[in-house]
């Protein structure tokens, strides 16, 4: 009798040793599944500088260069008398060039015999001065009978040249005008014909 309680005693000590504790906390969810059920990010905001829809890019508007305003020079002759030494009875006349514009301009042209003659188109034509011709004159000395010729053209639109030539009238030809000097015009400018002014 004695036998058997210490056998079911036994018994019950080993059942009790064998029993493993129940799992009572959740598996540890990992890094890489918590990442992969993250909510996914906003759509980034559409580009306003990306091409259109149809793929095409639109250049900009064309813009027209503004033309400069062409500015007009009125030209004229000056004449003046001065006192001639060598013959104090017949004073010579000193001769400008006149530019009136934005920047004006006075030329020297020099001392002539007289009282220099404008000349005309008409006249111009039949002294044989050169085409083109803006402006004129012709000085006459009557005791060499020698005359001076002036003209004044405009060159390539850039420059004005003005041309002289000696006249005698005892030779069987005119002379041919020379260039005496040219003088540049400023970019964009028209050049008229203007009166000339006597002093």
């Amino acid at each position: 009798m004695k036998y058997s309680y210490l056998t079911i005693c036994s018994a019950v000590l080993l059942a009790s040793c064998n029993q493993t504790a129940p799992v009572t906390s959740a598996p540890t969810t990992s890094a890489a599944s918590a990442t992969a059920e993250a909510p996914a990010s906003k759509p980034a905001a559409p580009d306003s500088a990306a091409a259109p829809a149809d793929g095409v890019a639109t250049a900009p508007p064309h813009v027209a260069p503004k033309l400069q305003e062409v500015e007009t020079l009125k030209m004229s002759f000056s004449f003046k008398p001065v006192p001639d030494p060598d013959d104090p009875k017949h004073p010579k006349t000193n001769a400008h060039l006149l530019l009136q514009g934005a920047k004006p301009m006075d030329i020297d042209l020099g001392k002539f015999a007289g009282k220099p003659d404008i000349v005309n188109a008409a006249k111009a034509k039949a002294a044989n001065f050169p085409d083109g011709m803006l402006l004129g004159f012709r000085s006459y000395q009557a005791s060499t009978g020698i005359s001076s010729d002036l003209a004044v053209l405009v060159v390539d639109a850039r420059r004005l040249r003005i041309v002289q030539r000696r006249v005698e009238e005892t030779a069987p030809e005119a002379g041919i005008f020379e260039t005496s000097r040219e003088i540049p015009l400023p970019a964009n400018t028209a050049v008229v014909a203007g009166p000339t002014a006597q002093k």
